[in-house]
């Protein structure tokens, strides 16, 4: 039962008793320094599905207009970056990794120029000004990783974006996880029990002894995703993400695959189904 399940093990998975079930920011810091690369490359060596990164993009080229400040949460490497930088955006880029953003620093070179500040932040406390940003970006972990402190996490993003601006979000996904590890989730149960597997899908709190990632995080159910959000203005787009699991070779395939995921992976009832949710808030 794993959100990486080709990964058999990563850095940061011993935690003291007890300290699993509570988010620990300087634990999640030192995992993400640790990982370092390896977050670069998850789209490319099949961790996170190719498909995945187009849909995340595409979210991007439809809410963010040139011009724009962009702050960029849990930027990692700065994959997200350099598409802002693309679409003509002033970027703040924040992470909780001093590691991570030394990697962005190197990834991102090349759009020195869109970049207007690294910082080390944690999304709980985000050091800038209400409204400072047109849009935010909070892809990838950053909400999954704090638990039941998420409310205030997004209470942040939104609080840093100005009156009708977008919040962009993706967590990771309670009911495609999953399904697309079942195996994992069989063996599991077999090994430790199927109340342990119970519990993880009424709460959605997974912890390193279930799968190999080394920090706990809270797996979404769209509509427990669409309540976290909807205090804070009106969702106006979701889609699952990492739906496609298969990258073809053949470009001409790979494009197929990737509008795919886009065109379905929006539908009703699929959003819940992808490696990942992504939802869009205007507030």
């Amino acid at each position: 039962m794993s959100t990486h399940s080709k990964e058999t093990r990563e850095p940061g998975s011993k935690n003291e008793p007890g300290s699993e079930l509570k988010y620990d920011a300087g634990q999640a810091a030192a995992f993400y320094d640790e990982y370092g690369e390896r977050e670069w490359t998850r789209f490319d060596d099949g961790r996170t599905p190719s498909a995945s990164a187009k849909t995340h993009t595409h979210y991007l080229e439809r809410f963010v207009s040139a011009g724009d400040r962009v702050l960029d949460v849990g930027c990692g490497p700065g994959r997200f970056t350099l598409e802002l930088a693309r679409l003509g955006a002033q970027v703040v880029a924040a992470d909780i990794s001093p590691g991570q953003l030394e990697l962005h620093r190197r990834y991102t070179a090349a759009a020195e120029d869109a970049v207007q500040d690294r910082v080390v932040a944690d999304v709980l406390s985000l050091p800038f000004p209400d409204d400072a940003f047109d849009t935010t970006v909070c892809y990838g972990g950053a909400v999954s990783y704090v638990l039941d402190r998420a409310p205030e996490a997004v209470a942040e993003l939104a609080r840093v974006t100005r009156p009708g601006g977008h919040v962009l979000v993706s967590v990771m996904s309670l009911v495609g996880s999953l399904l697309w590890s079942f195996e994992a989730v069989l063996e599991i149960a077999r090994a430790q029990g199927i109340d342990v597997v119970d519990r993880v899908n009424e709460t959605g709190v997974l912890t390193p002894g279930l799968g190999a990632h080394g920090l706990t995080m809270k797996m979404y159910r769209w509509r427990e995703l669409r309540e976290l959000l909807a205090p804070h203005g009106e969702v106006v787009a979701a889609s699952a993400t990492g739906l496609v699991t298969t990258t073809p070779e053949e470009p001409e395939l790979r494009a197929l695959a990737e509008r795919i995921e886009l065109d379905v992976g929006a539908e009703p009832g699929a959003i819940d189904i992808g490696h990942h949710i992504l939802a869009v808030v205007r507030v």
